[in-house]
């Protein structure tokens, strides 16, 4: 629920961007992963991390996908985002209750479950779900909340 200044309920600081994130639904955030052409894209996103972070708090990001796949991005903002990532894991795993990843294409769906598998529990300590449409999105997002 929004705030009458667009902020959501409790939600201390600034907003990050409205162009990567929607956070009507906070504390499950909704994260769209930029486009190789946005503007802004890796402060974008990353930055906006950093807000949620911020607020420590128990939170769930839903990941909408871009319309490239993962190995197309370039090499330079893949270096950043692991420099991040490892930078603020253990917020990460402090705060982030789950990640979940919004898609009706089985191709990505079997892609992005393999790539779960990968990662789960080497870099982070949540659960990480993928799902269809973000009705499931918001309903898996208050089960990883409560746990």
């Amino acid at each position: 629920m929004l705030a009458d200044n667009n902020l959501p309920a409790g939600f201390l600081g600034p907003v990050p961007s409205p162009v990567f994130f929607d956070l009507g639904s906070w504390p499950i955030a909704f994260v769209r992963f930029p486009e190789l052409d946005d503007d802004n894209r890796l402060e974008g996103v990353l930055g906006g991390l950093e807000r949620l972070l911020d607020q420590k708090v128990p939170f769930v990001a839903v990941w909408l996908p871009a319309s490239h796949d993962h190995d197309d991005e370039p090499h330079e903002d893949e270096k950043a985002s692991n420099v991040w990532i490892k930078q603020h894991r253990t917020a990460l795993n402090t705060y982030c209750k789950g990640y979940i990843y919004i898609t009706r294409d089985e191709g990505l769906r079997n892609l992005l479950t393999n790539r779960i598998a990968t990662i789960s529990g080497r870099l982070f300590n949540f659960p990480m779900k993928v799902v269809q449409d973000r009705q499931e999105a918001v309903l898996a997002g208050k089960l990883m909340l409560e746990l």
